[in-house]
Protein backbone atom coordinates (compact mmCIF):
# COMPACT_ATOMS: atom_id res chain seq x y z
CA UNK A 1 0.00 0.00 0.00
CA UNK A 2 3.12 2.61 0.98
CA UNK A 3 5.07 1.81 -2.23
CA UNK A 4 2.06 2.03 -4.72
CA UNK A 5 2.26 5.46 -3.38
CA UNK A 6 6.14 5.89 -3.95
CA UNK A 7 5.99 7.07 -8.00
CA UNK A 8 3.94 9.99 -7.46
CA UNK A 9 6.06 10.99 -4.20
CA UNK A 10 9.21 10.52 -6.43
CA UNK A 11 7.70 12.52 -8.94
CA UNK A 12 7.34 15.56 -7.59
CA UNK A 13 10.12 15.43 -4.97
CA UNK A 14 12.37 15.09 -7.87
CA UNK A 15 10.92 17.87 -10.12
CA UNK A 16 11.51 20.32 -6.68
CA UNK A 17 14.66 19.06 -6.11
CA UNK A 18 16.16 19.83 -9.97
CA UNK A 19 14.25 23.42 -9.70
CA UNK A 20 15.43 24.50 -6.46
CA UNK A 21 19.27 22.84 -7.48
CA UNK A 22 19.14 25.02 -11.12
CA UNK A 23 18.26 28.05 -9.75
CA UNK A 24 19.72 28.01 -5.74
CA UNK A 25 22.97 26.51 -7.04
CA UNK A 26 24.07 29.28 -9.96
CA UNK A 27 22.14 32.22 -7.84
CA UNK A 28 24.30 31.54 -4.99
CA UNK A 29 27.13 31.18 -6.80
CA UNK A 30 26.27 35.06 -8.58
CA UNK A 31 25.56 36.41 -5.55
CA UNK A 32 28.72 35.66 -3.71
CA UNK A 33 30.90 36.81 -7.44
CA UNK A 34 28.98 40.08 -7.22
CA UNK A 35 29.05 40.43 -3.55
CA UNK A 36 27.98 43.68 -2.74
CA UNK A 37 25.94 44.96 -5.91
CA UNK A 38 22.37 44.70 -6.95
CA UNK A 39 22.70 41.31 -7.83
CA UNK A 40 23.77 40.27 -4.62
CA UNK A 41 21.00 41.75 -2.96
CA UNK A 42 18.47 40.83 -5.24
CA UNK A 43 19.21 36.94 -4.66
CA UNK A 44 19.62 37.56 -0.74
CA UNK A 45 16.41 39.03 -0.47
CA UNK A 46 14.50 36.22 -3.06
CA UNK A 47 16.65 33.48 -0.82
CA UNK A 48 14.96 35.38 2.40
CA UNK A 49 11.61 35.36 0.87
CA UNK A 50 12.03 31.92 -0.05
CA UNK A 51 12.65 30.39 3.53
CA UNK A 52 10.03 32.75 5.49
CA UNK A 53 7.02 32.58 3.24
CA UNK A 54 5.08 29.21 4.12
CA UNK A 55 4.61 26.29 1.26
CA UNK A 56 1.20 25.85 2.25
CA UNK A 57 0.30 30.14 2.19
CA UNK A 58 2.17 29.87 -0.80
CA UNK A 59 0.65 26.76 -2.74
CA UNK A 60 -3.08 28.39 -1.26
CA UNK A 61 -1.59 31.87 -3.45
CA UNK A 62 -0.68 30.12 -6.17
CA UNK A 63 -4.11 28.03 -7.03
CA UNK A 64 -5.69 31.58 -6.47
CA UNK A 65 -3.60 33.46 -8.95
CA UNK A 66 -2.92 30.64 -11.94
CA UNK A 67 -5.83 28.72 -10.86
CA UNK A 68 -8.57 29.94 -9.84
CA UNK A 69 -8.35 33.78 -11.33
CA UNK A 70 -6.10 33.31 -14.68
CA UNK A 71 -7.03 29.56 -15.01
CA UNK A 72 -3.22 28.83 -16.47
CA UNK A 73 -2.31 25.67 -14.84
CA UNK A 74 -5.41 22.78 -12.48
CA UNK A 75 -5.13 23.46 -9.30
CA UNK A 76 -5.29 19.54 -8.65
CA UNK A 77 -4.64 16.14 -9.66
CA UNK A 78 -7.67 14.74 -12.04
CA UNK A 79 -7.34 11.53 -13.88
CA UNK A 80 -3.92 10.60 -15.63
CA UNK A 81 -2.48 14.17 -14.89
CA UNK A 82 0.56 12.79 -12.51
CA UNK A 83 2.82 12.92 -15.69
CA UNK A 84 1.15 15.95 -17.15
CA UNK A 85 3.80 18.69 -17.01
CA UNK A 86 0.54 21.42 -16.43
CA UNK A 87 -0.42 19.47 -13.59
CA UNK A 88 3.35 19.72 -11.95
CA UNK A 89 3.69 22.98 -12.26
CA UNK A 90 2.06 24.81 -9.51
CA UNK A 91 2.83 21.85 -6.82
CA UNK A 92 6.61 22.10 -8.07
CA UNK A 93 7.12 25.56 -7.63
CA UNK A 94 5.57 25.46 -3.81
CA UNK A 95 8.07 22.40 -2.65
CA UNK A 96 10.96 24.13 -4.44
CA UNK A 97 10.63 27.67 -2.69
CA UNK A 98 11.81 26.36 0.57
CA UNK A 99 14.67 24.52 -1.08
CA UNK A 100 16.21 26.78 -3.95
CA UNK A 101 17.01 29.24 -0.86
CA UNK A 102 18.77 27.19 1.02
CA UNK A 103 20.85 25.54 -2.02
CA UNK A 104 20.99 29.63 -2.32
CA UNK A 105 22.41 30.83 1.06
CA UNK A 106 24.81 27.73 1.46
CA UNK A 107 26.63 28.32 -2.13
CA UNK A 108 26.70 31.60 -1.27
CA UNK A 109 28.63 31.34 1.93
CA UNK A 110 30.99 28.40 1.15
CA UNK A 111 31.72 30.57 -2.03
CA UNK A 112 32.74 33.61 -0.33
CA UNK A 113 34.73 31.75 1.89
CA UNK A 114 36.54 30.18 -0.86
CA UNK A 115 37.04 33.43 -2.64
CA UNK A 116 38.55 34.95 -0.15
CA UNK A 117 41.29 32.08 0.39
CA UNK A 118 45.03 32.38 -0.47
CA UNK A 119 45.13 30.04 -3.17
CA UNK A 120 42.51 31.81 -5.21
CA UNK A 121 43.76 34.98 -5.13
CA UNK A 122 47.54 33.66 -6.57
CA UNK A 123 45.27 32.19 -9.21
CA UNK A 124 44.41 35.70 -9.86
CA UNK A 125 47.65 36.98 -9.32
CA UNK A 126 48.84 35.10 -11.94
CA UNK A 127 46.71 35.74 -14.72
CA UNK A 128 44.40 32.74 -14.67
CA UNK A 129 40.76 33.78 -16.24
CA UNK A 130 38.28 34.49 -13.61
CA UNK A 131 35.37 32.32 -14.87
CA UNK A 132 38.56 30.09 -14.31
CA UNK A 133 39.17 30.87 -11.20
CA UNK A 134 35.25 30.68 -10.07
CA UNK A 135 34.56 27.27 -11.99
CA UNK A 136 37.07 25.19 -11.62
CA UNK A 137 38.54 26.35 -8.63
CA UNK A 138 36.54 28.03 -6.52
CA UNK A 139 33.32 26.25 -7.11
CA UNK A 140 35.26 22.82 -6.85
CA UNK A 141 35.98 23.67 -3.42
CA UNK A 142 32.71 25.09 -2.42
CA UNK A 143 31.11 22.37 -3.75
CA UNK A 144 31.57 19.99 -0.52
CA UNK A 145 29.17 21.88 1.63
CA UNK A 146 25.96 22.38 -1.26
CA UNK A 147 26.49 18.97 -1.52
CA UNK A 148 25.51 17.96 1.38
CA UNK A 149 22.47 19.91 1.54
CA UNK A 150 21.81 18.69 -1.91
CA UNK A 151 21.61 14.89 -0.64
CA UNK A 152 19.26 15.57 2.50
CA UNK A 153 17.20 18.12 0.68
CA UNK A 154 16.04 15.57 -1.61
CA UNK A 155 15.35 13.48 1.50
CA UNK A 156 13.82 16.42 2.56
CA UNK A 157 11.87 16.69 -0.68
CA UNK A 158 10.43 13.53 -0.57
CA UNK A 159 9.40 13.41 3.27
CA UNK A 160 8.54 16.82 3.57
CA UNK A 161 5.90 17.40 0.77
CA UNK A 162 3.00 15.96 3.19
CA UNK A 163 1.41 19.71 2.92
CA UNK A 164 2.15 20.36 -0.48
CA UNK A 165 0.35 17.03 -1.64
CA UNK A 166 -2.68 17.89 0.74
CA UNK A 167 -2.76 21.03 -1.09
CA UNK A 168 -2.80 20.10 -4.76
CA UNK A 169 -4.84 16.94 -4.15
CA UNK A 170 -1.61 14.62 -5.06
CA UNK A 171 -1.71 10.71 -4.64
CA UNK A 172 1.42 10.18 -2.90
CA UNK A 173 2.78 9.33 0.26
CA UNK A 174 2.41 12.43 2.25
CA UNK A 175 -1.15 12.66 1.47
CA UNK A 176 -1.61 9.14 2.63
CA UNK A 177 0.48 9.42 5.57
CA UNK A 178 -2.70 12.66 6.32
CA UNK A 179 -5.51 10.55 5.45
CA UNK A 180 -4.24 7.54 7.96
CA UNK A 181 -3.87 10.08 10.57
CA UNK A 182 -7.58 11.79 10.06
CA UNK A 183 -8.95 7.73 9.81
CA UNK A 184 -6.19 6.54 12.83
CA UNK A 185 -5.01 3.85 9.97
CA UNK A 186 -1.49 3.35 12.34
CA UNK A 187 0.12 0.63 10.41
CA UNK A 188 -0.39 2.80 7.54
CA UNK A 189 1.46 5.83 9.19
CA UNK A 190 4.03 3.65 10.77
CA UNK A 191 4.70 2.20 7.56
CA UNK A 192 5.23 5.80 5.62
CA UNK A 193 7.61 6.91 8.81
CA UNK A 194 9.91 3.69 8.49
CA UNK A 195 10.17 4.23 4.69
CA UNK A 196 11.23 7.72 5.26
CA UNK A 197 13.40 6.98 8.19
CA UNK A 198 15.45 4.31 5.61
CA UNK A 199 15.25 6.94 3.09
CA UNK A 200 17.04 9.71 5.23
CA UNK A 201 19.36 7.21 6.40
CA UNK A 202 20.47 5.90 3.01
CA UNK A 203 20.85 9.46 1.36
CA UNK A 204 22.95 10.15 4.38
CA UNK A 205 25.14 7.25 3.26
CA UNK A 206 25.34 8.53 -0.05
CA UNK A 207 26.39 11.93 0.78
CA UNK A 208 29.57 10.62 2.89
CA UNK A 209 30.69 8.57 -0.28
CA UNK A 210 30.17 11.31 -2.49
CA UNK A 211 32.39 13.53 0.23
CA UNK A 212 35.59 11.26 -1.12
CA UNK A 213 34.93 11.47 -4.30
CA UNK A 214 34.27 15.01 -4.60
CA UNK A 215 37.32 16.24 -2.17
CA UNK A 216 40.26 13.22 -2.44
CA UNK A 217 41.47 14.97 0.63
CA UNK A 218 38.65 12.82 2.80
CA UNK A 219 39.49 9.33 3.19
CA UNK A 220 37.67 6.31 5.05
CA UNK A 221 39.83 3.94 7.25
Amino acid sequence: VVLARLPSTLHLGAAAFFLSFLVGIPLGVLSAVKRGTIWDYIGRFFALLGQAVPQFWLGLVLIMLFAVNWQIFPAGLKGEGLWDVKYLVLPTITLASSGFAFYMRITRTAMLEVLDSEYVRLSRAKGVGNNKVIWKHAFKNAFIQPLTGMTLGLTFFLTGSVLVETIFAWPGMGQMAITAVNNNDFPVLQGVVFFFTILFVGMTFITDLLYAYIDPRIRYD
